[in-house]
């Protein structure tokens, strides 16, 4: 038979553990799919169970972030850069105007560039993008693709960036790329139809937008 101060020690082991990764993974798909309000309980919960888990911290500033709830995503995103140094958390500290600016943001990056995560990676290209290098900007676009050649919006950005370097006709191939991987994106068609405008593909242009038209039309049913 286990004795009591085993089984104490047991659970209270048990306790320390970290929450799952299928938990928080759960609570985020929960955010992605709309359901707010259910995810942000869900996430709650760990962070009573375990105040210092930095994964969680991060789960929450993640989900603040990309709701546009800015002032709660900064403190959890704050926690998580702290105890994690992950470059995600600093970028969008970054993009809601928490760093010390774009240079202490751009050493840390440099310092730790992203793993093969391509979420991450396409943040920090979008970063690159937005400080004016394109050039580095296409670089971790190409290396996202590489690690993860069928994840459509990677091929988006792609396109976004060859399109400012006016490179059309490799920019329609990525777009197109990136709408036979993700048929449903409405982002990834907008930019086509611009794409084909430029290129006097008056015909392919309009097919696109028509889509777009149906697509905001069965929106507004739902």
């Amino acid at each position: 038979m286990m004795t009591c101060h085993i089984a104490v020690a047991i659970l209270a082991a048990l306790a320390q553990q970290p929450p799952p990764a299928g938990a928080i993974a759960s609570a985020l798909a929960l955010g992605r799919q709309g359901q707010y309000l259910d995810a942000e309980r869900a996430l709650k919960d760990l962070e009573r169970a375990d105040p210092k888990d930095p994964s969680v911290h991060a789960a929450l500033g993640e989900l603040y972030f990309r709701y546009g709830h800015y002032d709660s995503a900064v403190p959890e995103l704050a926690q998580a850069a702290d105890r994690q140094s992950r470059a995600w958390h600093v970028v969008c500290l970054f993009k809601i105007g928490q760093t010390a600016g774009a240079a202490a943001a751009r050493e840390l990056l440099a310092a730790s560039p992203p793993p093969n995560d391509i979420d991450l990676s396409l943040t920090y290209a979008e970063y690159l993008y937005q400080q004016g290098d394109l050039d580095e900007a296409l670089k971790q676009t190409r290396a996202a693709i590489a690690f993860a050649p069928r994840h459509p919006v990677g091929y988006f950005w792609l396109a976004r960036l060859l399109l400012e370097k006016r490179q059309l006709d490799d920019a329609a191939s990525a777009a197109e790329r990136s709408l036979m991987l993700g048929p449903q994106l409405p982002f990834a068609r907008n930019l086509l139809v611009r794409i084909y405008r430029m290129q006097g593909r008056t015909a392919d242009s309009e097919r696109q937008a028509a889509w777009i038209r149906d697509y905001e039309n069965r929106k507004a049913v739902r």
